[in-house]
């Protein structure tokens, strides 16, 4: 089996169809009310993430709630990784002679600074172990265009564990994110949906290794207006033939920046390999 925890930052891209312009124009203020962060943590009780802090001075990541990783909750930065995107790669440090156990992270912040997502996951578990992704707000709630077709364009990254009973381990994923954003229709409640594909491989030192086939679907949700978040939906991956590859998930995200330019979105996708199976955080 493998797991998939994965983290998305996405831009606005081309306005599809007219509506109330995103970056300013006829939008509201931003204003402080509504949830700023979403997390897997009430989805699965071995997604334990429920907490993201970064210090630029230091490159220190901070994952809170997540069990025997550090007794900060800190995450060193893996200096020689080579992703493709903007994406970092991150890892505890245990020390010797404790019981703590060794955990991979991924963690972008936007350009803009007004949102970051993580995601971590380990191989010290024999089943999958502790793990989890969050995606945060780091500003003011927008107010969200009232119409309008738009896409959001950006890129993601994952951590995946995979248990096959030879290949066991923890491997590094980054690709490309899409997302069609609908603010008028579904009725009320608007749509969000996408694509992830593009995807890379690369082992714990953050070195490619390879290539994946195919793309993992995001299937249309609703907007929460009033917190400015994309609910949650099912996520599903499909291999290069069209075929689902029988792993599946949910995701969900928020949205950031002035009158919501920015989309910072979580993934989790798990489910079988070719013969036996996988676990992804995005």
């Amino acid at each position: 089996m493998t797991r998939i925890w994965m983290g998305l930052a996405l831009g606005l891209g081309l306005s599809a169809c007219g509506g109330t312009p995103p970056f300013g124009g006829e939008g509201g203020g931003d204003t402080e009310a509504g949830s700023d962060s979403v997390y897997f943590a009430e989805s699965n009780d071995t997604m334990t993430l429920n907490n993201i802090t970064y210090d630029p001075t230091t490159d220190t990541l901070t994952l809170n709630n997540i069990p025997f990783d550090d007794p900060d909750n800190a995450y060193e930065r893996i200096t020689q990784e080579n992703f493709s995107n903007s994406f970092d790669a991150y890892e505890s440090a245990p020390k010797a002679g404790t019981n703590e156990i060794q955990y991979f992270a991924v963690f972008r912040r936007s350009d803009s600074g007004a949102s970051q997502v993580a995601a971590a996951g380990t191989n010290g578990y024999i089943e999958f172990g502790y793990g989890g992704a969050g995606a945060q707000r780091l500003g003011n709630r927008p107010n969200l265009p009232s119409s309008g077709i738009y896409s959001y364009n950006g890129e993601y990254a994952a951590v995946r564990t995979t248990r096959d009973g030879t290949n066991d381990g923890v491997t590094f994923v980054t690709g490309d994110a899409n997302l069609r954003v609908d603010f008028d229709d579904f009725d009320v409640v608007g749509a969000a949906g996408g694509s992830i594909g593009n995807r890379e491989v690369y082992n714990v030192n953050g070195q490619r290794i390879g290539a994946l086939d195919g793309f993992i679907s995001l299937t249309d949700t609703t907007i929460d207006f009033d917190n400015s978040n994309i609910g949650s939906a099912t996520a599903t991956e499909i291999d290069g033939t069209g075929t689902t590859t029988g792993a599946s998930g949910n995701w969900q995200g928020v949205f950031a920046g002035p009158n919501g330019s920015e989309i910072a979105g979580i993934v989790f996708v798990e489910g079988p390999l070719p013969l036996v199976g996988k676990r992804q955080l995005l």
